[in-house]
């Protein structure tokens, strides 16, 4: 048989799906070669951006996340694919299979070869689902919207001919067999003068084909989703994943699910919902809200799940200066306590909060101090999508 990732060098995970099945490409553009510390010829088309560190680190969890989370029911992963653009030839291993890849560095050349490999991949099936995550630098112009890639300004002439265009881009790929598309971009949505004097410049990969779809009864679904708004910047944060990524890992997870004919999905409708919720909550020090957007919207299945989703909880204590002397747990029914934070426990580190992941229903939670004479603090609460914060009032126990 041969290797399929012989071909292809951006792919790092694949199985046999009998039936449809979910394709994935994830691509983190963080070195840039003609931007200011590329180490190329710099581009006079800077536009005052500089080299990341948060796309590739988010890059690699999101595509981790699937290789060793995703499970869907109607479409189960199939494979996933792999860009990073780093100073030096990223390495991913895959932590199912134990077997390391050296991915593509993230030129346009490679982009295109990458996207065309992971969607002839999906030729043979209208069922198919393709999903992308893509996190780097961008810039907008009203609906239009163009996504740098590692080459941007390697051609003084054209410095967009190293980016990809949203629109045309979208548009190629409406007329290809998979019938579900999802798109989260992870980027800023910036308005640039180049932008507005270029908008159809950059790549679109796709060609619009007449005929591409033909004999294909299934509705075309495509679901393009923002981490913000139009004329926002996106939120990262050096050498850790953006707030987007974190944020769809959790939606992803169950946090955002519908339940539809007494089954669990994950479904874009709520995606939008939990993207801003867990993007906001984390960038509410000091930071600018960062609201999650839509050009257009599909109503997609995502994610059918094989029972009750798991929601993210998010525990703190009304005075942090006693996290190292108090034992947090949650109870459930007769089952036994479960440990959020123990601070006698071997490692622990006191935080501002705790994050834990549980079942629907309702729960007790508990803090307990570790020295004698106080009495426990509880707190009943419900949890359910998209997501519970618990706050223990412990300033009873004084210092």
């Amino acid at each position: 048989m041969p290797d399929p990732f012989a071909d292809d060098p951006a792919l790092v995970h694949q199985v046999e799906v009998n039936g449809p099945g979910t394709h994935v490409i994830v691509i983190g553009i963080g070195h840039y070669d003609h931007l200011p510390g590329g180490g190329k010829t710099p581009t006079k088309h800077h536009l005052n951006l500089q080299q990341l560190t948060s796309p590739p680190v988010s890059a690699r969890k999101v595509a981790a996340w699937f290789i060793e989370k995703f499970d869907c029911l109607d479409r189960p992963l199939a494979n996933v694919s792999l860009v990073l653009s780093e100073p030096q030839r990223a390495e991913f291993t895959n932590s199912r299979t134990g077997m390391t890849y050296k991915v593509p560095t993230g030129t346009i050349d490679e982009v295109r070869a990458a996207l065309t490999a992971w969607v002839d991949r999906t030729a043979a099936e209208p069922r198919n689902q393709i999903l992308l995550y893509f996190n780097g630098h961008g810039l907008s112009v009203g609906m239009q919207n163009l996504y740098l890639l590692r080459d941007y300004g390697k051609d003084s002439e054209d410095p967009l001919l190293g980016a990809l265009n949203y629109q045309r881009f979208l548009g190629g790929l409406a007329t290809r067999t998979p019938s579900n598309q999802f798109f989260l971009f992870d980027a800023c949505r910036s308005p640039n003068p180049i932008a507005a004097l270029n908008r159809d410049g950059g790549q679109g990969v796709f060609g619009v084909e007449e005929e591409g779809r033909l004999g294909i009864t299934l509705p075309m679904q495509q679901c393009p989703i923002f981490s913000t708004e139009i004329d926002r910047a996106a939120l990262g944060r050096p050498k850790e994943e953006s707030l987007c990524a974190r944020a769809f890992i959790r939606a992803m997870s169950g946090a955002c699910c519908k339940r539809i004919d007494n089954v669990w999905y994950v479904t874009t409708d709520r995606m939008l919902e939990a993207l801003t919720d867990f993007q906001n909550r984390e960038a509410v020090k000091g930071a600018a809200e960062q609201r999650a957007d839509a050009n257009s919207f599909a109503k997609l299945r995502l994610r059918r799940l094989g029972g009750a989703p798991s929601i993210p909880v998010f525990v703190r204590l009304d005075k942090q200066n006693l996290a190292a002397k108090t034992r947090i747990t949650v109870l459930s029914g007769a089952n036994p306590p479960r440990v959020i934070s123990d601070p006698t426990s071997e490692g622990w580190k006191a935080l501002d909060e705790w994050e834990t992941e549980l079942e629907m229903g309702q729960y007790k939670f508990q803090a307990e101090s570790i020295d004698p004479g106080k009495q426990p603090v509880t707190c009943d609460d419900t949890v359910y999508p998209i997501m519970v914060d618990v706050r223990l009032e412990v300033s009873g126990w004084g210092n």
